[in-house]
């Protein structure tokens, strides 16, 4: 047993990745993938390609839902991607821990098997757990094919480098830089152009879909900074990715605080074990910087770790490497992980200390509070749609009930229509707290909604103590203590 870590890690892991797979509502990307999976394939397809998504994991996952397992909808694609997570799992054992030392091999796994950051995104119903497994291997065919040149080397990096374009741009083409570099370091021109141009044209079919969309990546401005900064807001994008990383997204208050030492000390580490592997870190480093100014461009601060996830493998790697060599310093590192990921587990299990809220915002719960408290064949519901999840509360009232976005052009004159009409006894608004909306809709929708009506609030996700500190401390005015609000208006 102590030869083989695998044998006991990976039993775990799969215990904690099945565990209550319905336990957090699907959120907005999951909940749209959920949505349309249930169509024909056509479109299956070309929806999530409009949103810059190659059709690989897509079209498992449709053939996937197709099959009579007798699951949920929910729990059935979630089951795919824990599938996904597991196979990481074992192709990170057989490619890449067993190339340490007995005690190394089990710091690896043990991180790796308990790491909160795979336990949130390995079970959720997107393509981040291909994608993990797709680093894992298409990694492994750029290190072997660099020391070793073979036809059969050859054919595996460019099949894993394939499948990883058409999963997802990012790790595919930060992927297929960190090939280039690893043999144009060695003066294999030739190699290097054989595997871009046999990339190239497999990926010709698909070239109808991708010029546009990379027309579209490239003029795409991410409507939500934390800071207001280009410069502050990219440090702030990379300092939560390190916290993901090491401590996860659900993290008690007094953990995050301990952050404060924890990540520094486990990023040291990780530069100390990829200065002792000069040649993996290289390929890193090509591999980080594509990968980052892909998804840095696309997306606000929250959503760059899972889209980062091929790179986990590296980062795990290195830190390895670093504190076997500095054993006192990364024994301590360790330790700290591992306590701090075995309390992420328990906040993610118990819904506490998420600070992305969004995620465990109970949109089944919403949804049922809307549904035995409503006349349905008069719905009258309206969403903010600049800072809370429409479609995740359309795929909770099972797709069919139709909603009122606030961004929609005809949203004045579809509350006017509400509140003449007699047959409509109950508005409902979902909102965020934080009104991000343009002018200050959101505070104008409720004030007229609110006129001759008996307003009912119900708050959800409230804010932790360490949050509403900084609120105060960045001098917002009047923070609000929860992150979002159903708020009933009975006429």
């Amino acid at each position: 047993m102590a030869a083989h870590p695998l044998a006991v890690l990976l039993p775990l892991q799969a215990l904690l990745l099945f565990w209550r797979l319905n336990l957090l509502s699907p959120w907005f990307d999951e909940a749209d993938t959920l949505l349309f999976m249930r169509g024909p394939l056509g479109p299956a397809i070309a929806i999530p390609a409009s949103g810059l998504h190659p059709p690989l994991y897509f079209l498992v996952l449709w053939c996937w839902m197709r099959l009579p397992l007798g699951l949920s909808w929910t729990i059935q694609a979630r089951t795919l991607s824990v599938l996904f997570t597991l196979c990481a799992t074992f192709a990170a054992d057989r490619l890449w821990a067993r190339r340490f030392s007995q005690r190394a091999h089990w710091c690896f796994l043990t991180l790796w098997a308990f790491s909160p950051f795979l336990l949130l995104y390995g079970r959720m119903s997107r393509s981040y757990s291909l994608q993990l497994l797709i680093g894992v291997t298409a990694l492994a065919a750029i290190v072997l094919f660099e020391k070793q040149r073979s036809r059969r080397a050859f054919a595996v990096l460019t099949a894993f480098l394939i499948v990883a374009l058409y999963t997802h741009y990012v790790p595919g083409a930060a992927l297929l830089t960190a090939a280039n570099v690893a043999l144009l370091r060695r003066g294999r021109w030739r190699d290097a152009a054989a595997v871009d141009t046999l990339c190239a044209l497999a990926m010709a079919p698909w070239m109808v879909w991708l010029i546009p969309q990379l027309q579209t990546w490239s003029s795409h401005h991410v409507s939500y900074a934390l800071t207001g900064g280009a410069a502050t807001e990219i440090v702030f994008k990379l300092a939560y990715w390190s916290m993901s990383f090491t401590l996860g997204e659900a993290i008690a208050d007094p953990v995050l605080i301990s952050g404060a030492i924890i990540v520094p000390l486990t990023l040291l580490l990780a530069l100390a074990g990829a200065r002792r592997n000069g040649k993996l870190a290289l390929i890193a480093l090509a591999a980080a910087a594509v990968g980052f100014l892909g998804v840095t461009k696309w997306v606000a601060y929250p959503f760059i770790p899972a889209r980062m996830i091929f790179f986990f493998p590296l980062f795990l790697t290195f830190f390895t490497e670093g504190a076997v060599s500095h054993r006192r310093v990364g024994t301590i590192s360790f330790l700290a992980l591992l306590i701090t990921s075995l309390s992420g587990i328990w906040c993610y299990f118990h819904l506490q200390g998420f600070r992305n809220k969004q995620y465990p915002l109970p949109m089944d719960q919403i949804a049922t509070r809307i549904r035995t408290t409503s006349d349905l064949l008069h719905p009258a519901i309206l969403v903010d749609e600049s800072n809370s999840d429409i479609i995740g509360l359309r795929f909770a009232l099972d797709g069919e009930v139709p909603l009122l976005g606030t961004r929609d052009p005809q949203v004045f004159s579809t509350l006017s229509s509400w509140l003449t009409d007699p047959a409509i006894h109950t508005i409902w608004f979902l909102r965020n707290t934080h009104d991000v909306s343009a002018e200050h809709l959101d505070e104008q929708f409720e004030e007229r909604l609110s006129v001759g009506s008996r307003v009912t609030r119900f708050d959800y996700e409230r804010f932790t103590p360490l949050e509403l500190r900084l609120m105060h401390a960045l001098r917002m005015t009047n923070p609000p203590e929860y992150f979002h609000q159903l708020i009933e208006f009975q006429r």
